[in-house]
């Protein structure tokens, strides 16, 4: 273990946090100062007219489906709050309508914008990334062009993700595998999940496509994919996610990059797939660093920026507490699970999709131990275990938002059925180990 090299990546991605979290702070800053209030409760006030809020509840409902606007109101309630004496605890702070059940977030900012006061409070347990694009926005524009621009970039950065798997595809050279991942991908975004109609909620649709594009980089990466090199982007990823999400897919991002780590490695680099396999978990315990560091530091700021101009501040520690119980509030192995599968089932199609997946899954996994290939199928299936260990730590959030929250398992499926197509065939053996190791063999 060289411990010099160990020290000189930490160092890099601390370096990286502070440059995101000075840039974060700044730009967040800049966009409190020069949103539009008025403005913005006009724009909103239309689109509580026109219905862009979704139903009574303030949900689309898309088959059994329910896409939430929760996130959108808690956002807007902070974009129409007054100006702050101090502009820079305003923004660390991130003050939000207070709600009481049950009463909505989305009927409190209705009160609100008809002339009704309410109480704000410091909503300061996340960043609120989204405010660079929706406050100025929504200065100018109305919510409806918010939500059409924002759906229009959402897919945008689809395709740059899937950009990687085309020129081959369309020159007729590309081999079945990558062909399949093409489809796989495609399919996961129009049939499985909710990206086709994100463009509803703003702020989804905004952290998406944060997630793809930095599993763009991840895709797109020249020369060899080593930990040690990729550990200091792995990690900055994660703070940017942070400061766009709101304790959503933090699971999905890290699955995502330790996809593609495993695969490139294995396939592309045809290094032994038992140490991929480890570094790719290694990986995505590294993005989950990165994204609790980020909201760390951000804590931290709230308080220090407190202490500075003698205002009361506090960390919400009371959430930690709140999001491992279940959603009953007492917490049952594998509830939240549960619920991410029956959403994913809520969906227009059904449970035919997931059927689907899961028998093909076993399709391939009986080709797998035919060829003696099981271990690189079942590695590809271990990629999953760090996620949803992330999912269990965040149980009750996860299932109070299930509507969001379910996008790890589509992902999963397809990605994984991709991942074991691609091991399938590939040419030539997968080997466990290193060259020159007792315990080599072909998997």
């Amino acid at each position: 273990m060289d411990l010099t090299a160990i020290a000189k990546t930490l160092a890099r991605a601390l370096a990286a946090l502070a440059v995101i979290v000075v840039l974060a702070s700044l730009s967040l800053g800049l966009a409190d100062g020069l949103r539009r209030p008025e403005a913005i409760k006009e724009a909103v006030r239309q689109a509580f007219a026109s219905q862009s809020f979704g139903d009574h509840e303030a949900f689309e409902r898309i088959g059994r489906h329910r896409l939430s606007h929760f996130s959108e109101c808690v956002g807007l309630s902070t974009a129409i709050a007054p100006g702050a004496t101090n502009p820079i605890t305003f923004t660390l702070q991130s003050p939000a309508l207070l709600w009481q059940p049950p009463k909505s977030i989305c009927d409190s900012l209705r009160d609100q914008l008809a002339g009704s006061e309410q109480p704000h409070y410091p909503y300061s347990r996340y960043w609120h990334g989204y405010r660079l694009i929706t406050e100025p926005f929504l200065s100018f524009f109305s919510y409806r062009s918010l939500q059409l621009w924002g759906g229009a970039l959402l897919f945008l950065c689809a395709f740059v993700a899937l950009a990687p798997f085309l020129p081959p595809v369309l020159r007729g050279t590309a081999s079945p595998a990558r062909v399949a991942t093409l489809l796989a991908v495609t399919a996961l975004g129009l049939v499985m999940t909710d990206l086709p109609i994100s463009g509803l909620t703003p702020t989804h649709t905004i952290s998406l496509s944060v997630l793809l594009l930095c599993w763009t980089v991840a895709l797109r990466k020249r020369g060899p994919m080593e930990l040690l090199g990729f550990a200091p982007w792995a990690f900055a990823m994660g703070a940017v996610y942070n400061f766009f999400d709101f304790l959503y897919n933090p699971d999905l991002l890290a699955y995502v990059l330790g996809w593609t780590l495993l695969l490139r490695a294995v396939l592309a680099e045809q290094r032994p797939l038992g140490a991929s396999l480890v570094q790719a978990i290694l990986l995505q315990a590294i993005v989950i660093a990165g994204y609790f560091a980020m909201w760390a530091t951000k804590w931290g700021l709230v308080v220090l920026a407190g202490r500075i101009f003698g205002e009361q501040t506090s960390v919400p520690s009371q959430d930690f507490a709140r999001w491992f119980g279940g959603g009953d509030g007492v917490y049952r192995p594998l509830r939240a699970l549960y619920e991410m599968l029956l959403e994913s089932a809520a969906m227009p199609l059904g449970w035919w999709p997931i059927a689907a997946c899961l028998l093909a899954w076993l399709v391939l996994f009986s080709l797998a131990l035919r060829r003696g290939r099981a271990a690189g199928a079942l590695a590809v299936l271990a990629l999953t275990l760090l996620p949803m260990l992330v999912v269990e730590l965040k149980a009750n959030h996860t299932i109070q938002h299930v509507s969001f929250t379910f996008r790890l398992i589509p992902f999963a499926l397809v990605l994984s059925l991709a991942g074991m197509a691609a091991m399938l065939g590939r040419s030539g053996p997968v080997t466990i180990f290193a060259p020159g190791h007792a315990g080599r063999a072909p998997s």
